[in-house]
């Protein structure tokens, strides 16, 4: 028995040395196979972390020169250089060479706006007629950078400007060899590539064709805005042969470490006493159970039952902390996919779902209809009302679009701002979404309640079909934009379906919103004047003015092509406020001339009036253009004031205490309410030109103009109507009571000298009357 026993025991710690001397070693070699992956993926995390420290270098070095060049491009020797050839001689040749140290300088040159060369350093390469950045930097006045593969240099241009007009460029061309040598090689034994993003290298550092490499490939990111500009990626890499042979040794030395460790893990298994065995693989087993269950009790008192209870309460814990961190990561995945206000998903959560049922549909052609949805004068709602009526405004639209969709499974999207996206399927045709368009054009349209205020809250919605429309994500968003832009010019309030046409339009509209800053910058606008007269004399009273655009090669544009997008863009504060200073400096320069200017009439936009300190505005322009209060009167809309008149009327009548007329155009057109037009600080209304064109046969017009007169008449107002063509106007006018008009009938708008001969003619007939 005693035999059976010891035989019990030698052959238990045989087994146990032996499995766990098998074990160490299935580990030894687990661990090895690990390691050498490890020690890949370190190698590569190096080689990486080695190419952006590079790429951040290359890039820091760039944007220096960039800034070191636009700093020489401002130097007032530059100016100088352009226009004065003794300048260029005498000066520009130790600015250059200054400019030249620590730096790889290759070649600079001064150009022209023509683009020619007036002086040039070292050899000159780009030719403008060759160079689609130089022409850009002239003609758009923006620094340009892009690199030269034949001589591999880095060329930067940098426009060279005047009181903002770009009046030549400096070009510098730097030795990129030069350049990438000094700032972004690290190592010695490793190779550097600089590749174009086609897979054109432009530089090589270190490279041997011959050997075998292990490389990683750094595109431009986000600290790398310049090397993105450029095309170039950076390709970095060390020899095969010399990784294997640090791999090698670090392994044959973890080997014998781990034979070392298997020898002593066998010898310490012999050791340990078959009273341990037992619960040490009780534990084990309790430890493996799946699902997992309780160690604890072990029965021994002892270390491994301490141990035992402290592992139950780890994995407690190890467990609670795993539901904290599921409950956390579902937090953070819903935050980052749905908008935080309306609880919407997001813009990133629709481009993800459109993206993937383009993927899906393209294969299966099943149709898909992208509705791009815009609130209209939102803007306006925010600048008027603040931010946080604003939000209101949004949630409620978000309610009202999510109730029309109940029913529908269509997905709704808050695409940022004041736009919403939705995606509907087209398995019941497109009737189904012209029907579901309707009914959100309805259910927008209807005001939204906010404390004191009825809000008007439209939207401008557009339309585009997969795959009728295009087939690609960016395609559908951009011609439902496009789509909704048109029907925005529509006036707002409607939808409308993407057709082929809308995109040259769209183009125009571009051309145009761009060449109107140009119009700013340039001066391009003109103020033209049409005569206000007194129909029962005659005589001139005052004028209107107008702005026109004289492009240089279109000729006179008419203001309905230009001021919508103007108001749109808010380029109408800029324009609005050109047109206010040159009709009072016109009306000082009457005077001087000794004629009496009359009273002008300039139209205030409505960005204009929600400005606070328009009033301080309107002062310091009359002060500084020597033009009285009384000769001005400013024009603001009826729908503009009617849409917010809480927010107009302080404005208003802070103009109006400086003596300044006010006036309200296109009176009839906006439903006014009496009640707040008797508060307005206004002195004359406008009679808009609807109501006077068709008056002589329209009985319903005449009854407007009647009211209207007598409305004026109670509020002791003055009157003028508009678009007076026709004697049979005229005469009608007179007869309802309204005595001042303008319109063809007395003049058309004209350059202010076509309306001097009527001032001399109002000036002689005033000093003939006061004689």
């Amino acid at each position: 028995m005693e035999h059976q026993t010891h035989s019990l025991k030698r052959r238990l710690i045989l087994k146990v040395a032996g499995f766990v001397a098998l074990a160490m070693a299935v580990t030894t070699l687990a661990v090895v196979t690990v390691m050498r992956q490890e020690l890949s993926y370190q190698a590569r995390q190096l080689l990486e972390e080695s190419a952006r420290s590079s790429a951040i270098q290359l890039e820091n070095r760039i944007a220096y020169l960039i800034e070191a060049t636009g700093r020489l491009a401002d130097n007032p020797f530059m100016i100088n250089g352009l226009i004065d050839e003794n300048a260029r001689r005498r000066d520009l040749p130790k600015l250059i060479d200054n400019f030249a140290k620590g730096t790889s300088l290759n070649a600079v040159a001064l150009l022209d706006y023509d683009g020619e060369a007036v002086f040039q350093a070292q050899q000159w390469l780009p030719r403008f007629n060759e160079s689609t950045e130089l022409r850009a930097a002239l003609a758009m006045g923006n620094t340009a950078i892009y690199t030269d593969a034949s001589s591999a240099q880095l060329f930067i241009i940098t426009p060279i400007t005047y009181y903002q007009t770009t009046q030549g460029a400096l070009v510098a061309g730097f030795d990129m060899q030069t350049l990438v040598s000094t700032h972004a090689a690290r190592d010695s034994n490793a190779y550097l590539n600089i590749v174009r993003e086609g897979g054109e290298p432009l530089l090589s550092f270190n490279y041997d064709r011959q050997l075998s490499y292990i490389n990683t490939e750094l595109h431009p990111f986000e600290r790398t805005p310049f090397l993105q500009q450029l095309d170039l990626y950076i390709e970095s890499g060390i020899p095969q042969e010399q990784f294997d042979a640090v791999i090698g040794n670090t392994l044959s030395r973890f080997i014998g470490i781990g034979l070392i460790l298997t020898l002593a893990s066998a010898l310490l298994a012999a050791a340990i006493g078959q009273g341990i065995a037992k619960p040490v693989l009780e534990l084990y087993r309790r430890v493996r159970a799946i699902p997992v269950r309780e160690c604890s009790p072990l029965g021994t008192g002892d270390e491994l039952e301490s141990l035992a209870v402290a592992f139950d309460q780890r994995t407690r814990d190890l467990q609670q902390a795993q539901q904290e961190l599921e409950s956390e990561r579902d937090r953070f995945r819903y935050e980052a996919t749905h908008d935080a206000l309306t609880g919407l998903p997001n813009r990133l959560n629709c481009e993800r779902q459109l993206m993937e049922s383009v993927a899906h549909r393209t294969t299966q052609r099943e149709p898909l209809a992208l509705i791009y949805i815009d609130l209209d004068r939102f803007k306006l709602i925010n600048d008027s009302l603040g931010h946080p009526v604003g939000d209101q405004v949004l949630k409620t639209v978000s309610q009202r679009l999510q109730l029309q969709l109940q029913s529908t499974g269509d997905r709704l999207f808050r695409h940022g701002g004041d736009e919403f996206m939705l995606l509907s399927s087209l398995k019941e045709g497109e009737e189904k979404v012209h029907h579901l368009l309707g009914q959100i054009v309805k259910a927008l349209s209807k005001p939204v309640r906010m404390g004191e205020h009825d809000l008007d809250v439209s939207a401008s919605i557009g339309v585009t079909f997969f795959p009728t429309h295009g087939e690609k994500t960016e395609t559908l968003i951009r011609n439902a934009d496009t789509a909704m832009y048109r029907a925005k010019s529509a006036g707002g309030g409607c939808y409308r379906v993407y057709e082929a046409g809308m995109s040259e339009q769209a183009y125009d509209r571009l051309e145009v919103e761009t060449g109107l800053r140009r119009a700013i910058e340039r001066r391009e606008l003109v103020v033209h004047y049409q005569p206000q007269v007194d129909m029962l004399s005659g005589a001139v009273i005052g004028s209107e003015a107008l702005v026109r655009w004289q492009h240089p090669g279109k000729g006179m544009i008419p203001p309905g092509a230009f001021i919508p997008i103007a108001e749109e863009t808010r380029l109408i504060v800029d324009i609005g406020d050109y047109v206010l200073r040159e009709a009072c400096q016109q009306q000082a320069r009457w005077f001087r001339q000794g004629w009496d200017p009359g009273r002008v009439s300039v139209n205030l936009a409505g960005a204009q009036i929600l400005n606070p300190a328009l009033p301080d505005q309107v002062r310091a322009i009359l002060d500084e253009t020597g033009c009285q209060p009384h000769w001005l009167e400013l024009e603001v809309t009826e729908s503009f004031i009617m849409h917010d008149p809480a927010a107009a009327i302080p404005t208003l009548k802070r103009l109006r205490e400086q003596g300044i007329s006010l006036a309200i155009d296109d009176f009839g057109t906006g439903y006014s309410s009496l009640a707040y037009l008797k508060r307005l600080p206004v002195t004359r209304l406008k009679i808009d030109q609807s109501f006077v064109r068709n008056a002589v046969i329209d009985p319903e017009d005449v009854s407007i103009i009647e009211v209207i007169t007598a409305l004026a008449n109670k509020l002791e107002l003055d009157l003028i109507a508009e678009g007076v063509e026709t004697e049979s106007q005229k005469a009608l006018l007179i007869e309802l009571g309204c005595h001042n008009a303008q319109g063809y009938l007395y003049g058309r708008p004209g350059a202010p000298e076509s309306l001097e001969p009527l001032l001399k003619a109002r000036s002689a007939a005033v000093g003939s009357h006061d004689g």
